[in-house]
């Protein structure tokens, strides 16, 4: 009976403090291993994946353990989390682990590459939202399976760039800062701030609600980049484009919306398939 009274408690709680978070909630499923490697190295992926998640701060990862017993059915299980209130189901496969080595002057060196896939599905609609396939490099002089180690840790700097494509944060733009009557606006104040896992140096493209051909698209006005952070709702940006667009559609009174843009690629981020 205590045990039972335990789980009734942590489900409660993990409830609460999920009413209480708008960050979207996210479940992450054990992964399968379809390579020929261990299950440790399996593990050890997820692990990275679900690390560089909770680092961006945008999205909150729930442990399975602390909902209960879940359904095995998969379409059970959606709508048993949805019930939940976890928005997201994530899936990941690690498909092959291939190494090789080679020696000069006596030295040897290990490659490791690593291919595995993400699967992001939506648990209200069972819609997958997104699956992409990755591969990651690292050569390093000592062994094996520290070069699969190393490899292995490149999830973890990739979940940024992941979670800017597929967990975009809209805002507006609410008042303008510091403006050149040349240049245009150079800096201005966005709604969105800490409560929402925004940091400095987020960049946000600007968006303006035009007709074209009788139909209302969303159309590019210029881009910012979060300067500081000042509240959980406020935000100081930097003007990188589109100063006088943004300058006169302010004056004019037409509502900007912002939305959360991934950086450029890296150079170890080119090796995604």
């Amino acid at each position: 009976m205590k045990r039972l009274f335990t789980v009734a408690t942590m489900l409660v709680m993990t409830l609460a403090m999920m009413a209480q978070d708008e960050k979207p909630n996210v479940v992450v499923a054990e992964f399968q291993n379809k390579s020929n490697a261990s299950r440790v190295a399996c593990n050890n992926l997820r692990q990275e994946i679900v690390s560089g998640l909770i680092e961006t701060d945008r999205l909150t990862v729930v442990e399975a353990a602390t909902l209960g017993n879940m359904p095995k059915a998969k379409n059970e299980l959606l709508l048993f989390l949805n019930s939940m209130s976890v928005q997201f189901y994530l899936e990941g496969t690690l498909n092959s682990v291939d190494t090789k080595s080679s020696s000069s002057n006596g030295k040897t060196q290990y490659e490791a590459t690593i291919n595995y896939t993400l699967t992001l599905i939506e648990t209200e609609t069972g819609v997958t939202k997104t699956s992409e396939t990755f591969k990651d490099s690292y050569t390093i002089g000592d062994t094996k399976d520290e070069a699969i180690l190393k490899a292995i840790e490149y999830a973890k700097k990739r979940m940024k760039r992941f979670v800017d494509n597929h967990f975009k944060v809209e805002a507006t733009i609410k008042a303008l800062d510091e403006v050149d009557s040349k240049k245009g606006v150079k800096s201005c104040y966005i709604s969105v701030g800490s409560d929402a896992g925004i940091s400095k140096g987020q960049i946000f493209e600007v968006f303006i609600k035009t007709e074209i051909a009788g139909e209302m698209i969303d159309k590019k006005v210029g881009e910012v980049r979060v300067d500081e952070v000042l509240s959980g709702t406020l935000s100081k940006c930097v003007v990188k484009n589109g100063g006088p667009d943004l300058k006169r559609y302010f004056e004019a009174q037409v509502k900007m919306t912002v939305l959360t843009r991934a950086k450029k690629l890296m150079p170890w981020e080119m090796l995604t398939q």
